[in-house]
């Protein structure tokens, strides 16, 4: 019980600062999308930050970062914490000339991209703009890698509600009073992202200073060196090809339409709250857990870790998949019907967003899924799973687009791959490292499917008969809000209940949680 509660407690805390780093990130889409609208400065903004946040998901969250927490839980068994943190010295001496490289080799692609194509100038020249933030965020990763293996979560979250803080600081102070012209506003949002990064990189700077990093003293572990690099090649062309994924399925949502890609990316934004917010901050605080007990040979560590945080996961995916998309239209109406973002563009998102929503729980297992082969060395299955992803996202969005469904069918495909995704991990994990499925899903995974089908018609039809019912006694944003507000408690207290009923393995998360809020009115809920 005390690791339960120690990795609840980190959860937690890595959720609430998620929490307060989505809340941001969503005022900061609100900002953009009623600047811009779904105009063609606002989807260039849009593509052109997608580029350093590519190499951001492929070299720092992505396959670096994968491949050097086992490498680094290893080390800190074998020779303890000091000398992991002068062998993370080393790594950065010869991977930062690399990403700086690849930054300038980048900004020099974007103005002759804008040469020879001077009718992409916009994109091309923001695309510039938003490069430098692709090594200061990579750095920043590996060292939340390094400061979460201390134990010491909550970091990086932090230092993304900077980021967020001061894009809408560029964009709502300095671009809406300094700006005459949207391509101003834009590069004031790029400079905000600029030093957003700067503070994600120093927040975690810190921490692990805090730890006993110093910067300076390295060890030489070419052992250790070879075993990251045999990681990092396989998982680097995974999570590339993964990536690839997003750019094609974004590319074309960009030259379908100036909208599509607008519509798109905010309709995929949406469904990245709840993953951000709980899957996330689980699959955070379990991978250095799973990585410690690899290392440490101790399989039912392995198997109760793996399937406590796809417990959780599924405990808050699917609902929150099901939630989504019973309310999809109204929740894009009342978070981005402002401005130049008309009630037409709020339709033709929400119509998007109930597509993604399908996706989403099996979007949040692929995180666990992946962590898992990671830990056990088999970063070769994830590269072969992430083939299998855009073959079939390729294939489909083609058809998609010949039988003429547009941006719809494109969500479609998007949302195919990603479940064929998950099976193909899955099956890799079932066969190369079985010990991380001894305890079964199955009946979890009932248990929230049914749960949360109840709990979507029961707020959907509360949310119709209130909005219906204050259609001319308030304000439209109000009734929404009220509407929604009420049907999402309504439905969500039934779903804990229904899965407290069942007993459902981690009701206790949930009850300590009552227990806190109940604590002052002197009442408590049986553990």
């Amino acid at each position: 019980m005390q690791e339960q509660a120690r990795q609840y407690r980190d959860m937690a805390k890595t959720a609430s600062w998620t929490m307060v780093s989505r809340i941001l990130g969503l005022v900061r889409d609100q900002l953009t999308a009623a600047v811009f609208g779904a105009s063609a400065i606002g989807a260039a903004f849009i593509f052109a930050f997608q580029i350093p946040n590519l190499f951001r998901r492929l070299l720092g969250e992505g396959a670096l970062t994968a491949a050097i927490v086992p490498v680094l839980a290893r080390k800190t068994a074998q020779d303890g914490k000091p000398a992991a943190f002068r062998f993370l010295n080393h790594i950065l001496r010869r991977v930062l000339p690399w990403m700086i490289g690849i930054t300038l080799a980048s900004m020099a692609l974007a103005i002759l991209w804008a040469l020879v194509r001077p009718q992409d100038m916009n994109v091309a020249t923001l695309t510039a703009a938003c490069m430098p933030y692709m090594p200061i965020i990579c750095i920043a990763a590996l060292f939340t890698s390094a400061v979460n293996l201390s134990g010491r979560f909550g970091l990086a979250e932090i230092g993304s509600s900077m980021l967020n803080l001061c894009m809408i600081i560029g964009l709502g102070f300095f671009g809406e009073n300094l700006a005459q012209t949207d391509m101003g506003k834009a590069l004031w949002l790029c400079a905000g992202a600029l030093v957003g990064g700067m503070l994600q990189l120093l927040i975690p700077l810190r921490g692990l200073h805090q730890e006993g990093w110093r910067w300076g003293s390295e060890v030489v572990d070419e052992p250790a060196w070879q075993t990251l690099r045999t990681a990092f090649i396989p998982a680097a062309l995974g999570a590339g090809i993964q990536q690839i994924n997003f750019i094609v399925s974004r590319s074309l949502a960009f030259k379908s339409s100036d909208a599509g890609l607008t519509f798109y990316y905010i309709a995929n934004r949406i469904v990245e709250l709840p993953i951000g917010l709980f899957s996330a901050s689980i699959a955070v605080v379990m991978f250095p857990a799973l990585a410690q007990a690899y290392a440490a040979g101790d399989h039912p560590s392995l198997s109760r870790n793996y399937a406590r945080g796809m417990r959780l996961i599924l405990a808050v995916n699917v609902g929150a998949a099901f939630g989504l998309m019973a309310l999809a239209n109204p929740i894009v109406q009342l978070l981005f019907q402002f401005g130049k973002f008309s009630q037409e563009n709020c339709q033709a998102t929400g119509d998007l967003l109930a597509i993604f929503a399908i996706s989403m729980p099996f979007y949040a297992m692929i995180s666990m899924a992946t962590r898992a082969l990671n830990v056990a060395g088999l970063t070769p299955a994830t590269l072969r799973a992430a083939i299998h992803a855009l073959g079939v996202n390729a294939v489909a969005s083609i058809l998609a687009l010949w039988l003429g469904y547009g941006i719809t069918g494109l969500a479609t495909a998007n949302a195919i791959s990603t479940i064929w995704q998950y099976f193909i991990l899955r099956r890799y994990l079932r066969e190369k490292c079985p010990e991380f499925l001894d305890e079964s899903l199955w009946k979890p995974t009932v248990q929230v499917i049914i749960g949360s089908f109840i709990m979507a018609l029961i707020t959907f039809q509360t949310y119709s008969v209130l909005h219906r019912w204050m259609l001319h006694r308030c304000n439209e944003k109000l009734n929404l809000l009220i509407s929604m507000g009420i049907a999402g408690l309504l439905g969500m207290a039934f779903y804990a209940v229904f899965l407290d009923l069942l007993k459902y393995p981690e009701r206790d998360l949930l009850r300590g949680y009552l227990n806190k809020f109940l604590k002052p009115f002197g009442y408590q809920i049986k553990p």
